[in-house]
């Protein structure tokens, strides 16, 4: 397995653990990556301003994948290189479904989190994020200018939610995905975390070739095809680990699975997990 020249990393369930923290390993194999001269791109469907202790923690320097691919950071200030907001039209008709289920819904206007109700996916969701949001009437928006927006409920409500969007917009217009199974992620049509990767590697002069991902989500899906190779992490729905062969399924966050492979990637191996 050779080096690589830029490895992009999801946050939640690939380095991070399921209670959401760092583990040592992890931080040392980012740090090492750097050093390295490979560039540590992560991608999150995270807003920068959640992100950024994160980021800092972990002293990297380079650009950041937020919202699933909908904006890109530059750097430590994480300066808007690239913004791509929903289209009004998509944006209402999300919100009108999600009130129509009784569903909480969270979205960012650009980088400020909104909420209309707060209920327990909500109150949760701004703990996770360490953001405390402003409420609002969504209607007394005249242009929402939404970045991204998450419907939260149980699994199986969403699916019929998600099934509705895609009744009524093509993927051109709506990209619907799960980071999580009571998240129903929403941005603009033809954004994903693949875009994210192949727009750092243009910014960069880096060959998709020459890089690598690793994610554990739907929502990680297209970053994991784009790149030059792909791991997917133990922690994985069932059905997305099938699509990838068993020497590429590395052991959940909380095992450790990213820094295994991060370490091989730096001594140019296979990775060995017991």
């Amino acid at each position: 397995m050779k080096q690589p020249k830029a490895v992009f990393l999801d946050i939640d369930g690939t380095i991070l653990r399921s209670d959401h923290s760092l583990s040592p390993r992890v931080a040392r194999a980012v740090t090492s990556l750097e050093q390295a001269g490979i560039l540590v791109c992560l991608a999150t469907g995270r807003s920068w301003e959640a992100l950024e202790p994160l980021y800092s923690r972990l002293k990297l320097s380079g650009p950041t994948i937020c919202y699933n691919g909908a904006f890109l950071a530059g750097g430590p200030e994480g300066q808007k290189l690239n913004e791509i907001l929903l289209n009004d039209t998509a944006a209402r008709f999300a919100v009108g479904k999600a009130r129509e289920h009784s569903m909480e819904f969270v979205a960012y206007r650009h980088t400020v989190l909104l909420y209309e109700t707060e209920g327990p996916f909500v109150r949760a969701y701004r703990e996770r994020v360490g953001l405390k949001g402003t409420q609002v009437n969504f209607d007394s928006i005249s242009k929402l200018e939404l970045t991204k927006m998450i419907i939260m409920s149980e699994h199986e409500k969403l699916e019929e939610v998600q099934a509705g969007l895609r009744g009524r917009f093509s993927s051109d217009e709506l990209v619907s995905t799960f980071s999580d199974p009571s998240f129903l992620e929403l941005i603009e049509g033809g954004v994903d975390k693949g875009k994210g990767l192949r727009d750092v590697c243009s910014l960069k002069g880096i060959s998709l070739a020459d890089t690598v991902a690793m994610g554990d989500g739907w929502n990680d899906l297209p970053m994991l095809e784009a790149a030059g190779d792909a791991w997917i992490m133990g922690g994985a729905a069932p059905e997305l680990l099938r699509r990838f062969p068993e020497n590429r399924r590395a052991p959940d966050s909380n095992a450790d699975g990213a820094a295994l492979v991060m370490e091989a990637l730096l001594e140019g191996r296979e990775p060995v997990f017991e």
